[in-house]
């Protein structure tokens, strides 16, 4: 009965020892998934702000880069202006045909032809004549850029004439094929038009007149009794003094 009782008591301290053992462990493996999901959590959190610092500092960069981008800009139009003014103070025309333009381009685009007595007409009849002193204050004598005569609907014979050489080029007709010409007429007036290779001929397209196409170019001259002065197109320009 004794050895019975021992026996008994001995099976009951190993399972009891095993059972602390046990409890032991869960505890501390309890405790060990707490810390690793404060781990976790701890991560988590910093990913989250890992990432948002990251988009932040991508916003930030988009923005550094569109703020250089422009920067550019502004210094290549503050040369461009300086090429503009450097070739005016040397009486350099070609600074007036612009066919890169962008409201350029978009009219030459939105035109679905490239026949001159089309685009010839389109500048008579949206273009109106208006003397420089009634639209820049009271200056006697302003060249417009197309876009300025495209912008104002307005502008007197060398705009439209400016206006019209652009448009061609802006066709794809070459500098070799198309320039403005100005010169005096009979009543000792300025005036000028366009002069435009065309078919093997050199005609005359002028948008102030009411003519509907082109005007061969020796019965023009000799209708106007004109005097030639000069030329220019966006690559090359003449004056005759």
């Amino acid at each position: 009965m004794i050895a019975i009782t021992i026996i008994s008591i001995s099976g009951y301290s190993i399972r009891y020892f095993q059972y602390n053992s046990l409890l032991n462990e869960k505890n501390e493996l309890q405790n060990n998934l707490f810390l690793y999901q404060k781990e976790k959590y701890s991560l988590e959190n910093e990913i989250l702000s890992t990432e948002k610092n990251i988009e932040l500092e991508e916003k930030a960069i988009s923005e550094l880069e569109e703020s250089i981008n422009q920067r550019k800009l502004s210094i290549t139009n503050l040369n461009n202006q300086i090429i503009y003014y450097e070739k005016l103070k040397k009486y350099d025309m070609t600074v007036f045909i612009t066919p890169e333009n962008q409201k350029v381009k978009f009219l030459a685009d939105k035109m679905q032809t490239k026949d001159p007595a089309s685009i010839y007409q389109y500048v008579r009849d949206n273009i109106r004549y208006v003397e420089d002193y009634a639209t820049h204050e009271y200056r006697f004598e302003y060249w417009q850029l197309p876009e300025e005569t495209l912008n104002l609907g307005t502008g007197d014979c060398e705009d439209q004439a400016i206006l019209l050489c652009t448009l061609l080029r802006a066709k794809g007709y070459s500098p070799e094929d198309v320039k403005v010409v100005f010169g005096l007429t009979s009543s000792a007036s300025g005036h000028a038009w366009v002069e435009l290779l065309y078919q093997g001929d050199w005609v005359v397209f002028d948008p102030t007149s009411n003519a509907s196409n082109y005007i061969e170019k020796t019965k023009y001259y000799s209708l106007i009794n004109v005097t030639y002065k000069g030329s220019f197109n966006d690559v090359f320009y003449e004056v005759i003094e």
